[in-house]
């Protein structure tokens, strides 16, 4: 995988990994020379790019970035390397269960499987907690319990609310949702309800009919079926009736009386 060359910056924190070769980083004004095994973590807007060496030894490059992760005595959503280093340099075992993580996350993101974006998370926290142990437990001591600060019902809620955002024009079950995260309908219900007031499936309705609502409103041309099977309903009766139940009229009407008072 390849980065820019040229200095730019990102909203999230960003994780360099060199699994081959040579290359260096320049972030900040700083630039630092990079091997397989490297680890680098660019905090968010920070300016950076890669630069190759002179080195006939072209680099592989992996990179992602991560957010709504928080380790116990670090900053949110932030990598400290030990002796306030930019790089961590991983060997051994260690480096090759790195690599194998971020060729399971490559593969994942191409394999168009039930659950892909579900896996892809697993995977980077694996990844992540890989590299938190290499930071937290000095090598050849014992190894004394690591903690990992993960909100864990604020993260689930959060990934199934994105997920919903992203897929609300699909079919989706609350069974599908469950399947997807490995969790049990049952739980992702009661987590849910506790972090939003309303359950998964409620919530999805009201995130479709607020974008039906929208489109009723742009004035775009489309029919009630067109607009009711972009939202992810294919029965326009259906359709029809869940938007009266929650705006009080017909999507008809609404576009009708939108347009006088308009």
């Amino acid at each position: 995988m390849t980065e820019s060359n040229f200095s730019h910056t990102h909203d999230a924190p960003e994780l360099f990994i060199v699994l081959s070769g040579d290359l260096a980083i320049w972030m900040d004004g700083t630039t630092t020379p990079l091997t397989a095994g490297d680890i680098v973590c660019v905090p968010s807007h920070m300016p950076h790019r890669t630069l190759p060496t002179v080195h006939d030894n072209p680099a592989i490059l992996f990179f992602t970035s991560f957010s709504n992760f928080h380790f116990k005595g670090m900053e949110p959503n932030h990598l400290d390397f030990p002796g306030g280093s930019s790089v961590l340099h991983t060997d051994g075992l260690v480096r090759q269960d790195i690599t194998n993580l971020c060729l399971r996350m490559i593969s994942e993101r191409y394999s168009n499987q039930v659950g892909q974006y579900f896996m892809q998370k697993a995977y980077l926290t694996q990844l992540l907690m890989t590299i938190i142990r290499q930071i937290t437990v000095p090598p050849k001591q014992s190894c004394s319990p690591v903690t990992f600060e993960t909100h864990h019902k604020t993260y689930v809620v959060s990934e199934i609310r994105q997920y919903l955002s992203s897929h609300y024009a699909e079919k989706i079950s609350l069974d599908l949702i469950a399947r997807n995260m490995y969790l049990s309908s049952a739980y992702i219900s009661k987590i849910f309800k506790e972090e939003t007031g309303e359950a998964p499936i409620n919530y999805l309705i009201k995130m479709r009919l607020e974008r039906a609502r929208i489109q009723l409103e742009s004035d775009n041309g489309q029919s009630i079926k067109a607009i009711s099977n972009s939202v992810g309903y294919d029965d326009v009766y259906y359709f029809s009736k869940l938007f009266k139940k929650y705006y009080g009229m017909s999507p008809v009407h609404y576009r009708s009386k939108y347009r006088k008072v308009v």
